[in-house]
């Protein structure tokens, strides 16, 4: 006996109305789903290959790594005030 497996097929109107049902179907079922235009194929949304990582990095990790890397002191910028025409005098003290 053959197993036979009928790809759904959906129009791009109705593709592009249903997108995030449509992709959490894919992701759901693991079967690949064919987008047409005007009867004629032209994208197949399909899930992610089992070995494609997707986790996010861990942004809290990632800025202490760059912290590490560049330091937390910001000196290198001069005060904005002493870029202007020459002032060197700070306008908040005023």
């Amino acid at each position: 006996m053959w197993l036979v497996q009928v790809m759904k097929t959906l129009g791009i109107f109705e593709a592009k109305t249903k997108f995030a049902a449509l992709c959490e179907e894919v992701a759901r079922t693991g079967l690949p789903t064919l987008v047409q235009k005007r009867g004629r194929p032209l994208v197949l949304v399909t899930p992610p290959p089992i070995g494609l990582k997707s986790e996010r990095p861990d942004i809290i990790a990632s800025l202490n790594d760059w912290n590490q890397s560049h330091g937390r002191e910001r000196g290198d910028f001069p005060p904005v005030w002493e870029l202007r025409g020459g002032n060197t005098r700070n306008p908040l003290e005023d």
